[in-house]
Protein backbone atom coordinates (compact mmCIF):
# COMPACT_ATOMS: atom_id res chain seq x y z
CA UNK A 1 0.00 0.00 0.00
CA UNK A 2 2.56 2.61 0.52
CA UNK A 3 5.05 1.67 -2.19
CA UNK A 4 1.68 2.09 -4.45
CA UNK A 5 0.91 5.48 -2.53
CA UNK A 6 5.09 6.69 -3.02
CA UNK A 7 4.67 5.79 -6.93
CA UNK A 8 1.67 7.27 -7.55
CA UNK A 9 2.83 10.51 -5.86
CA UNK A 10 5.95 10.78 -7.99
CA UNK A 11 3.84 10.53 -10.87
CA UNK A 12 1.65 12.93 -9.90
CA UNK A 13 4.49 15.15 -9.58
CA UNK A 14 6.13 14.34 -13.09
CA UNK A 15 2.76 15.66 -14.48
CA UNK A 16 2.48 18.43 -12.87
CA UNK A 17 6.37 19.31 -13.41
CA UNK A 18 5.63 18.85 -17.18
CA UNK A 19 2.46 20.90 -17.60
CA UNK A 20 4.15 23.99 -15.56
CA UNK A 21 7.53 23.58 -17.76
CA UNK A 22 5.04 23.66 -20.77
CA UNK A 23 3.04 26.31 -19.79
CA UNK A 24 6.64 28.10 -18.91
CA UNK A 25 7.56 27.77 -22.82
CA UNK A 26 4.29 28.57 -23.94
CA UNK A 27 4.57 32.13 -21.96
CA UNK A 28 7.82 32.48 -23.53
CA UNK A 29 7.18 32.22 -27.07
CA UNK A 30 3.49 34.32 -26.90
CA UNK A 31 4.94 37.30 -24.93
CA UNK A 32 3.19 39.34 -22.47
CA UNK A 33 0.67 41.56 -24.39
CA UNK A 34 1.27 45.22 -24.17
CA UNK A 35 -0.98 47.96 -25.84
CA UNK A 36 1.37 50.46 -25.49
CA UNK A 37 4.06 49.80 -27.43
CA UNK A 38 3.55 48.35 -31.30
CA UNK A 39 2.96 44.89 -32.13
CA UNK A 40 6.06 43.77 -33.69
CA UNK A 41 6.72 40.41 -35.11
CA UNK A 42 9.71 38.65 -33.49
CA UNK A 43 12.21 36.97 -36.29
CA UNK A 44 11.39 33.21 -36.62
CA UNK A 45 15.20 32.50 -35.22
CA UNK A 46 14.59 33.89 -32.07
CA UNK A 47 10.98 32.22 -31.46
CA UNK A 48 12.49 28.44 -32.40
CA UNK A 49 15.31 29.40 -30.26
CA UNK A 50 13.11 29.93 -27.17
CA UNK A 51 11.34 26.88 -27.86
CA UNK A 52 14.23 24.45 -28.60
CA UNK A 53 15.53 26.07 -24.89
CA UNK A 54 12.16 25.26 -23.51
CA UNK A 55 12.12 21.88 -25.06
CA UNK A 56 15.71 21.50 -23.73
CA UNK A 57 14.98 22.60 -20.24
CA UNK A 58 11.57 20.07 -20.28
CA UNK A 59 13.88 17.53 -21.06
CA UNK A 60 16.68 18.43 -18.69
CA UNK A 61 13.94 18.19 -15.79
CA UNK A 62 12.27 14.77 -17.01
CA UNK A 63 15.53 12.99 -16.88
CA UNK A 64 15.96 14.11 -13.38
CA UNK A 65 12.63 13.43 -12.25
CA UNK A 66 13.00 9.95 -13.61
CA UNK A 67 16.72 9.58 -12.14
CA UNK A 68 14.75 10.45 -8.79
CA UNK A 69 11.73 8.03 -8.97
CA UNK A 70 14.97 5.24 -10.08
CA UNK A 71 16.97 6.21 -6.67
CA UNK A 72 13.16 6.63 -4.82
CA UNK A 73 12.27 2.79 -6.53
CA UNK A 74 15.83 0.66 -5.25
CA UNK A 75 15.41 2.87 -1.57
CA UNK A 76 11.74 0.80 -1.44
CA UNK A 77 13.57 -2.32 -2.75
CA UNK A 78 16.15 -2.17 0.13
CA UNK A 79 13.17 -1.21 2.93
CA UNK A 80 11.38 -4.29 1.50
CA UNK A 81 14.30 -6.43 1.62
CA UNK A 82 15.23 -5.43 4.90
CA UNK A 83 11.48 -5.62 5.95
CA UNK A 84 11.16 -9.18 5.30
CA UNK A 85 14.35 -10.12 6.92
CA UNK A 86 12.89 -8.80 10.24
CA UNK A 87 9.99 -10.48 9.51
CA UNK A 88 11.71 -14.06 8.83
CA UNK A 89 13.46 -13.65 12.10
CA UNK A 90 10.77 -12.44 14.76
CA UNK A 91 7.67 -13.44 12.96
CA UNK A 92 6.20 -10.02 13.39
CA UNK A 93 4.60 -9.57 10.21
CA UNK A 94 2.54 -11.70 7.94
CA UNK A 95 2.43 -12.08 4.17
CA UNK A 96 -0.48 -9.82 2.60
CA UNK A 97 -0.63 -10.21 -1.53
CA UNK A 98 3.10 -11.09 -1.51
CA UNK A 99 4.30 -7.85 0.56
CA UNK A 100 5.61 -8.54 4.27
CA UNK A 101 3.43 -6.18 6.63
CA UNK A 102 3.78 -5.21 10.22
CA UNK A 103 0.94 -7.63 12.39
CA UNK A 104 0.07 -6.26 15.43
CA UNK A 105 -1.67 -9.37 16.39
CA UNK A 106 1.54 -11.29 15.53
CA UNK A 107 3.13 -14.12 18.48
CA UNK A 108 6.05 -12.07 18.38
CA UNK A 109 4.57 -8.47 18.71
CA UNK A 110 1.91 -9.77 21.32
CA UNK A 111 2.25 -10.83 25.06
CA UNK A 112 5.24 -13.20 26.28
CA UNK A 113 2.81 -15.67 26.81
CA UNK A 114 0.38 -15.26 23.24
CA UNK A 115 3.30 -16.88 21.19
CA UNK A 116 2.60 -20.11 22.58
CA UNK A 117 -0.35 -20.94 20.69
CA UNK A 118 2.20 -21.96 17.46
CA UNK A 119 3.80 -24.69 20.11
CA UNK A 120 3.07 -28.27 19.52
CA UNK A 121 2.16 -27.87 23.25
CA UNK A 122 0.89 -24.24 24.25
CA UNK A 123 1.25 -25.22 27.77
CA UNK A 124 4.36 -26.71 27.52
CA UNK A 125 7.22 -25.00 30.03
CA UNK A 126 10.60 -23.66 29.09
CA UNK A 127 12.50 -25.32 31.71
CA UNK A 128 12.00 -29.16 31.93
CA UNK A 129 13.75 -32.30 32.55
CA UNK A 130 13.69 -35.52 30.58
CA UNK A 131 14.85 -38.49 32.75
CA UNK A 132 15.96 -42.15 31.58
CA UNK A 133 13.46 -45.16 32.51
CA UNK A 134 13.84 -46.98 35.93
CA UNK A 135 14.17 -50.59 36.54
CA UNK A 136 10.43 -50.51 37.13
CA UNK A 137 9.38 -49.52 33.64
CA UNK A 138 11.59 -51.40 32.33
CA UNK A 139 9.84 -54.52 33.36
CA UNK A 140 6.97 -53.57 30.77
CA UNK A 141 9.41 -53.12 27.87
CA UNK A 142 11.76 -56.02 27.87
CA UNK A 143 14.28 -53.52 26.39
CA UNK A 144 12.64 -53.80 22.46
CA UNK A 145 11.23 -50.07 22.59
CA UNK A 146 13.21 -46.92 24.53
CA UNK A 147 10.81 -44.50 26.77
CA UNK A 148 11.08 -41.09 28.99
CA UNK A 149 9.14 -39.38 30.83
CA UNK A 150 9.28 -35.86 31.55
CA UNK A 151 9.27 -33.31 34.25
CA UNK A 152 9.17 -29.76 35.17
CA UNK A 153 10.10 -30.26 38.98
CA UNK A 154 7.87 -32.63 40.43
CA UNK A 155 5.23 -32.26 37.39
CA UNK A 156 5.04 -35.03 35.30
CA UNK A 157 3.93 -33.59 31.66
CA UNK A 158 4.37 -36.64 29.44
CA UNK A 159 6.63 -39.27 27.79
CA UNK A 160 8.46 -39.57 24.41
CA UNK A 161 7.94 -43.19 23.06
CA UNK A 162 9.44 -45.12 20.12
CA UNK A 163 7.11 -46.31 18.07
CA UNK A 164 5.77 -50.17 17.55
CA UNK A 165 7.99 -52.91 16.95
CA UNK A 166 7.01 -52.94 13.70
CA UNK A 167 7.92 -49.70 12.74
CA UNK A 168 11.12 -49.51 14.32
CA UNK A 169 12.43 -52.27 12.07
CA UNK A 170 11.96 -49.88 9.08
CA UNK A 171 12.85 -46.33 11.08
CA UNK A 172 13.57 -44.51 14.25
CA UNK A 173 11.56 -42.49 15.59
CA UNK A 174 10.41 -40.46 19.00
CA UNK A 175 6.70 -39.61 19.93
CA UNK A 176 5.73 -37.50 22.27
CA UNK A 177 2.66 -38.24 24.60
CA UNK A 178 1.17 -35.59 26.80
CA UNK A 179 0.68 -36.64 30.44
CA UNK A 180 -2.99 -38.40 29.47
CA UNK A 181 -1.34 -40.24 26.87
CA UNK A 182 -2.71 -37.79 23.88
CA UNK A 183 -0.38 -37.72 20.98
CA UNK A 184 1.59 -34.54 20.14
CA UNK A 185 4.11 -35.01 17.74
CA UNK A 186 6.71 -37.20 15.90
CA UNK A 187 10.21 -37.14 14.88
CA UNK A 188 10.84 -39.64 11.95
CA UNK A 189 14.21 -40.39 10.47
CA UNK A 190 13.89 -41.57 6.75
CA UNK A 191 15.05 -45.00 6.30
CA UNK A 192 16.74 -44.12 3.44
CA UNK A 193 20.54 -42.64 3.56
CA UNK A 194 22.34 -40.95 1.44
CA UNK A 195 26.15 -42.36 1.14
CA UNK A 196 28.69 -39.38 -0.34
CA UNK A 197 25.73 -37.18 -0.80
CA UNK A 198 24.50 -39.12 -3.92
CA UNK A 199 23.55 -42.86 -3.25
CA UNK A 200 20.78 -43.84 -1.71
CA UNK A 201 20.84 -46.85 0.52
CA UNK A 202 19.36 -48.28 3.70
CA UNK A 203 22.74 -49.01 5.90
CA UNK A 204 24.98 -45.68 5.95
CA UNK A 205 25.14 -42.31 4.79
CA UNK A 206 23.96 -38.85 5.62
CA UNK A 207 20.15 -39.13 7.11
CA UNK A 208 17.28 -36.94 7.17
CA UNK A 209 14.69 -36.36 10.03
CA UNK A 210 10.79 -34.94 10.19
CA UNK A 211 8.96 -33.14 12.92
CA UNK A 212 5.55 -33.88 12.68
CA UNK A 213 2.58 -32.25 15.01
CA UNK A 214 -0.14 -34.38 15.86
CA UNK A 215 -2.21 -33.42 13.26
CA UNK A 216 0.32 -34.45 10.90
CA UNK A 217 1.36 -31.04 9.54
CA UNK A 218 5.47 -30.84 8.73
CA UNK A 219 7.16 -28.64 11.12
CA UNK A 220 11.17 -28.69 11.11
CA UNK A 221 13.33 -30.77 8.55
CA UNK A 222 16.55 -31.69 9.12
CA UNK A 223 20.06 -33.25 8.92
CA UNK A 224 23.21 -33.76 10.01
CA UNK A 225 26.16 -31.56 8.86
CA UNK A 226 27.83 -31.97 5.86
CA UNK A 227 30.75 -34.36 7.20
CA UNK A 228 33.57 -33.07 4.66
CA UNK A 229 32.95 -29.45 5.68
CA UNK A 230 32.92 -29.72 9.52
CA UNK A 231 35.86 -31.95 9.25
CA UNK A 232 38.04 -29.79 7.41
CA UNK A 233 36.81 -27.21 10.11
CA UNK A 234 38.06 -29.01 12.73
CA UNK A 235 34.61 -29.25 14.84
CA UNK A 236 31.99 -31.24 16.29
CA UNK A 237 29.59 -32.34 14.14
CA UNK A 238 25.93 -30.50 14.80
CA UNK A 239 22.70 -30.63 13.43
CA UNK A 240 20.77 -28.70 11.11
CA UNK A 241 17.02 -28.07 11.24
CA UNK A 242 14.88 -25.59 9.22
CA UNK A 243 11.35 -24.41 8.63
CA UNK A 244 9.63 -25.40 5.67
CA UNK A 245 7.54 -22.48 5.44
CA UNK A 246 10.67 -19.77 6.45
CA UNK A 247 14.13 -19.08 6.14
CA UNK A 248 14.79 -19.95 10.10
CA UNK A 249 17.27 -22.93 10.84
CA UNK A 250 18.74 -24.06 14.37
CA UNK A 251 22.12 -25.82 14.61
CA UNK A 252 22.30 -28.12 17.72
CA UNK A 253 25.64 -28.73 18.49
CA UNK A 254 27.68 -30.61 21.11
CA UNK A 255 29.90 -28.22 23.04
CA UNK A 256 31.90 -30.43 25.89
CA UNK A 257 32.47 -33.33 24.30
CA UNK A 258 35.44 -34.58 26.62
CA UNK A 259 33.40 -35.91 29.35
CA UNK A 260 30.59 -38.34 29.54
CA UNK A 261 27.34 -37.82 31.65
CA UNK A 262 28.06 -34.07 31.80
CA UNK A 263 27.54 -33.30 28.20
CA UNK A 264 25.83 -29.83 26.66
CA UNK A 265 24.29 -28.92 23.52
CA UNK A 266 23.46 -25.49 22.32
CA UNK A 267 21.05 -24.30 20.06
CA UNK A 268 21.64 -21.22 18.17
CA UNK A 269 19.52 -19.69 15.17
CA UNK A 270 20.84 -18.55 11.80
CA UNK A 271 21.05 -15.19 13.00
CA UNK A 272 23.29 -16.44 15.44
CA UNK A 273 21.63 -16.02 18.43
CA UNK A 274 21.12 -18.50 21.34
CA UNK A 275 17.93 -20.53 21.31
CA UNK A 276 18.10 -23.18 24.19
CA UNK A 277 20.44 -25.39 26.27
CA UNK A 278 20.50 -28.94 26.75
CA UNK A 279 22.64 -30.28 29.57
CA UNK A 280 23.22 -33.85 30.87
CA UNK A 281 22.96 -34.32 33.69
CA UNK A 282 24.06 -37.16 36.13
CA UNK A 283 23.18 -37.00 40.34
CA UNK A 284 22.41 -39.00 43.40
CA UNK A 285 18.80 -39.87 44.96
CA UNK A 286 18.14 -40.28 48.28
CA UNK A 287 18.35 -43.65 48.19
CA UNK A 288 22.07 -43.27 46.82
CA UNK A 289 21.26 -44.38 43.35
CA UNK A 290 22.33 -42.53 40.25
CA UNK A 291 19.65 -40.92 38.11
CA UNK A 292 20.32 -39.61 34.62
CA UNK A 293 18.53 -37.69 31.86
CA UNK A 294 18.79 -33.83 30.20
CA UNK A 295 18.22 -30.66 31.74
CA UNK A 296 16.42 -28.43 28.74
CA UNK A 297 16.22 -25.07 28.88
CA UNK A 298 14.82 -22.65 26.04
CA UNK A 299 15.91 -18.93 26.28
CA UNK A 300 12.99 -16.60 27.30
CA UNK A 301 13.28 -14.11 24.23
CA UNK A 302 13.30 -17.00 21.79
CA UNK A 303 9.95 -18.30 20.08
CA UNK A 304 11.51 -21.44 19.71
CA UNK A 305 9.06 -24.45 21.49
CA UNK A 306 10.42 -26.01 23.88
CA UNK A 307 9.25 -29.13 22.43
CA UNK A 308 11.93 -29.27 19.78
CA UNK A 309 15.14 -29.56 21.89
CA UNK A 310 12.82 -32.36 23.92
CA UNK A 311 12.95 -34.00 20.72
CA UNK A 312 16.41 -33.65 19.79
CA UNK A 313 17.66 -35.31 23.31
CA UNK A 314 15.55 -37.95 23.28
CA UNK A 315 16.30 -38.85 20.03
CA UNK A 316 19.79 -38.88 20.61
CA UNK A 317 19.23 -40.81 23.56
CA UNK A 318 17.51 -43.41 21.38
CA UNK A 319 20.11 -43.15 18.42
CA UNK A 320 22.82 -43.94 21.31
CA UNK A 321 21.26 -47.16 22.82
CA UNK A 322 21.14 -50.43 20.91
CA UNK A 323 18.12 -52.55 21.99
CA UNK A 324 17.10 -56.10 20.53
CA UNK A 325 14.70 -54.55 18.07
CA UNK A 326 17.93 -51.69 16.94
CA UNK A 327 20.05 -55.31 15.83
CA UNK A 328 16.96 -56.90 14.13
CA UNK A 329 16.24 -53.85 12.07
CA UNK A 330 19.94 -53.53 11.06
CA UNK A 331 19.77 -57.53 10.02
CA UNK A 332 16.80 -56.70 8.05
CA UNK A 333 18.57 -54.11 5.88
CA UNK A 334 21.22 -55.41 5.44
CA UNK A 335 19.08 -58.22 4.06
CA UNK A 336 16.62 -56.26 1.72
CA UNK A 337 20.08 -54.60 0.37
CA UNK A 338 22.18 -57.31 -0.54
CA UNK A 339 19.78 -60.22 -1.27
CA UNK A 340 18.85 -58.57 -4.80
CA UNK A 341 22.46 -57.97 -5.51
CA UNK A 342 23.43 -61.52 -5.11
CA UNK A 343 19.88 -62.17 -6.83
CA UNK A 344 21.22 -60.58 -9.53
CA UNK A 345 24.59 -61.97 -9.51
CA UNK A 346 24.04 -65.68 -9.60
CA UNK A 347 21.43 -64.97 -12.43
CA UNK A 348 24.09 -63.22 -14.18
CA UNK A 349 26.58 -66.24 -13.58
CA UNK A 350 23.55 -68.80 -14.28
CA UNK A 351 22.84 -67.39 -17.56
CA UNK A 352 26.86 -67.48 -18.70
CA UNK A 353 27.15 -71.23 -17.97
CA UNK A 354 23.95 -71.48 -20.02
CA UNK A 355 25.25 -69.61 -22.95
CA UNK A 356 28.41 -71.29 -22.72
Amino acid sequence: GGGTMTRSAVLALIVLALLDTASDANAEQTGPKDKTKPKTKPPTATRDGQAGDATEAAGKSVDALASEVERLRESLERMNQTLTRLCDRTGACTEEGGTCTFDRQSPASRGKEDYRETWLEPTFPQLFRIEESGWFDGLFHIGWLQHFPVYADRNYLGRFYEEGPLWKLWQDTASFYDANGNHVGTLVESPIKWAFNIIPNLLFGRKYWRLYDRHGNLVLEGSPENYLNVMLRGDTRGDIFWSPTSSTQYLSRMTNTAHEGIRKWHITRNDNRKAAEIEEISIKNMAGKTKTGWLIEVENPDRLDPLVPGFFAAYNKMEETTTTLDFLAYLLKILITFCPIVYGVLNFSLSLEIRI
